[in-house]
Protein backbone atom coordinates (compact mmCIF):
# COMPACT_ATOMS: atom_id res chain seq x y z
CA UNK A 1 0.00 0.00 0.00
CA UNK A 2 2.77 2.52 0.52
CA UNK A 3 4.66 1.55 -2.33
CA UNK A 4 1.36 2.20 -4.21
CA UNK A 5 1.72 5.68 -2.69
CA UNK A 6 5.20 6.06 -3.45
CA UNK A 7 5.37 5.07 -6.79
CA UNK A 8 2.03 6.83 -8.05
CA UNK A 9 4.14 10.35 -8.61
CA UNK A 10 1.05 12.32 -7.75
CA UNK A 11 0.49 13.87 -4.60
CA UNK A 12 -1.50 11.78 -2.32
CA UNK A 13 -4.68 13.06 -0.26
CA UNK A 14 -3.96 14.39 3.40
CA UNK A 15 -7.14 11.86 3.94
CA UNK A 16 -4.90 8.82 2.53
CA UNK A 17 -2.16 9.75 4.80
CA UNK A 18 -4.07 9.83 7.78
CA UNK A 19 -5.84 6.62 7.26
CA UNK A 20 -2.20 4.61 6.53
CA UNK A 21 -0.76 6.31 9.25
CA UNK A 22 -3.34 5.16 11.79
CA UNK A 23 -3.10 1.56 10.72
CA UNK A 24 0.41 1.84 11.66
CA UNK A 25 0.17 3.86 15.19
CA UNK A 26 -2.42 1.33 16.41
CA UNK A 27 -0.30 -1.57 15.47
CA UNK A 28 2.12 0.17 17.63
CA UNK A 29 -0.13 0.85 20.62
CA UNK A 30 -1.57 -2.60 20.43
CA UNK A 31 2.29 -3.81 20.63
CA UNK A 32 3.32 -1.84 23.71
CA UNK A 33 0.59 -3.02 25.16
CA UNK A 34 1.80 -6.65 24.39
CA UNK A 35 5.14 -5.84 26.00
CA UNK A 36 3.68 -3.75 29.00
CA UNK A 37 5.25 -0.69 27.72
CA UNK A 38 3.33 2.77 28.62
CA UNK A 39 1.98 4.37 25.18
CA UNK A 40 2.53 8.24 25.37
CA UNK A 41 -0.59 9.76 23.61
CA UNK A 42 -0.08 9.11 20.00
CA UNK A 43 -2.21 11.04 17.40
CA UNK A 44 -4.33 8.54 16.05
CA UNK A 45 -5.12 10.41 12.64
CA UNK A 46 -1.82 12.34 11.64
CA UNK A 47 -1.27 12.26 8.00
CA UNK A 48 2.48 11.42 7.65
CA UNK A 49 4.88 11.07 4.75
CA UNK A 50 5.14 7.54 2.94
CA UNK A 51 8.76 8.04 4.46
CA UNK A 52 7.37 7.88 7.81
CA UNK A 53 4.66 5.22 7.44
CA UNK A 54 7.37 3.03 5.70
CA UNK A 55 9.87 3.38 8.53
CA UNK A 56 6.60 2.52 11.61
CA UNK A 57 5.73 -0.15 8.98
CA UNK A 58 9.27 -1.79 9.11
CA UNK A 59 9.63 -1.25 13.01
CA UNK A 60 6.14 -2.68 13.91
CA UNK A 61 6.28 -5.37 11.53
CA UNK A 62 10.08 -5.78 13.29
CA UNK A 63 8.43 -5.56 16.66
CA UNK A 64 5.31 -7.68 16.01
CA UNK A 65 7.24 -10.54 14.50
CA UNK A 66 9.73 -10.43 17.60
CA UNK A 67 6.10 -10.33 19.86
CA UNK A 68 5.21 -13.53 18.13
CA UNK A 69 8.10 -15.48 18.29
CA UNK A 70 8.73 -14.79 22.09
CA UNK A 71 4.93 -14.73 23.47
CA UNK A 72 2.22 -17.51 24.45
CA UNK A 73 -1.00 -16.64 22.95
CA UNK A 74 -2.83 -17.68 25.34
CA UNK A 75 -0.94 -14.92 27.45
CA UNK A 76 -4.20 -12.11 29.15
CA UNK A 77 -2.59 -9.01 28.87
CA UNK A 78 -4.36 -5.77 30.90
CA UNK A 79 -4.28 -2.57 29.58
CA UNK A 80 -5.75 0.83 29.79
CA UNK A 81 -7.77 2.51 26.67
CA UNK A 82 -7.31 5.96 25.27
CA UNK A 83 -10.16 6.97 27.60
CA UNK A 84 -8.49 5.69 30.73
CA UNK A 85 -10.68 2.45 30.78
CA UNK A 86 -9.12 -1.13 31.64
CA UNK A 87 -9.36 -4.15 29.92
CA UNK A 88 -7.79 -7.67 29.57
CA UNK A 89 -7.48 -9.65 26.13
CA UNK A 90 -5.07 -12.55 25.16
CA UNK A 91 -2.20 -11.85 22.43
CA UNK A 92 -3.90 -13.96 20.43
CA UNK A 93 -6.81 -12.16 20.35
CA UNK A 94 -5.33 -8.58 20.43
CA UNK A 95 -3.16 -9.60 17.00
CA UNK A 96 -6.48 -11.01 14.95
CA UNK A 97 -7.69 -6.84 16.02
CA UNK A 98 -4.48 -6.11 14.65
CA UNK A 99 -5.04 -7.96 11.50
CA UNK A 100 -8.79 -7.27 10.77
CA UNK A 101 -8.18 -3.26 12.41
CA UNK A 102 -5.77 -2.94 9.32
CA UNK A 103 -7.62 -4.86 6.41
CA UNK A 104 -10.09 -2.60 7.15
CA UNK A 105 -8.34 0.57 7.00
CA UNK A 106 -6.08 -0.93 4.12
CA UNK A 107 -9.76 -1.20 2.04
CA UNK A 108 -10.08 2.73 3.12
CA UNK A 109 -7.07 3.87 1.68
CA UNK A 110 -7.32 1.86 -1.16
CA UNK A 111 -10.74 3.46 -2.11
CA UNK A 112 -9.09 6.67 -1.11
CA UNK A 113 -5.54 6.18 -3.39
CA UNK A 114 -8.77 5.39 -6.43
CA UNK A 115 -10.69 8.15 -5.66
CA UNK A 116 -7.50 10.35 -6.28
CA UNK A 117 -6.84 8.64 -9.89
CA UNK A 118 -4.50 6.50 -8.66
CA UNK A 119 -3.96 3.33 -10.11
CA UNK A 120 -3.82 0.16 -7.51
CA UNK A 121 -2.97 -3.56 -8.04
CA UNK A 122 -4.19 -5.84 -5.50
CA UNK A 123 -2.52 -5.07 -2.24
CA UNK A 124 -3.38 -8.85 -0.91
CA UNK A 125 -0.64 -10.52 1.02
CA UNK A 126 -1.14 -13.51 -0.59
CA UNK A 127 -0.83 -12.49 -3.95
CA UNK A 128 2.87 -10.98 -2.79
CA UNK A 129 3.51 -14.34 -0.94
CA UNK A 130 2.55 -16.99 -4.00
CA UNK A 131 4.83 -18.92 -5.95
CA UNK A 132 3.22 -20.33 -9.55
CA UNK A 133 4.06 -23.90 -10.38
Amino acid sequence: MIAIMERSGVKIPEKCLATANHILVAQKIWNNRIEGVSSVHFELWEPASTQKLTDYNDEEFQKSMYLLGKSDLSLIVPYTNNQGHQFTNSIQEILFHVVNHSTYHRGQVIIQLKDAGIEVASTDYIFSKRKQL
